[in-house]
């Protein structure tokens, strides 16, 4: 398997999750869903300071934590983009 298709199976699954997530959230109870999107929308701005230097640091640890803060960065990117923080 080459690198390419590890990383399109990857965004596959993760544009399936995202998926499954905002049919979920549309089903919540309008405050839940109002609280899930903002937290959504503040990770999604937090998270690439905090995986971001994990991309200098060598070892298989590394590569999977990194993986798995990508997949939950594009997640709350895609439930946080209709917040809008000036509500």
């Amino acid at each position: 398997m080459s690198p390419m298709s590890g990383m399109h199976n990857t965004i596959q699954r993760c544009v399936s999750l995202s998926r499954v997530v905002v049919r979920r959230l549309r089903r919540l109870p309008n405050g839940a869903a109002t609280v899930l999107r903002a937290a959504a929308f503040w990770l999604a701005i937090v998270l690439p300071a905090v995986y971001f230097p994990l991309l200098f640091v060598e070892g298989p640890a590394t590569t999977v934590a990194v993986s798995g803060l990508l997949v939950v960065h594009i997640v709350s990117v895609l439930v946080g983009s209709t917040h809008d923080p000036r509500r």
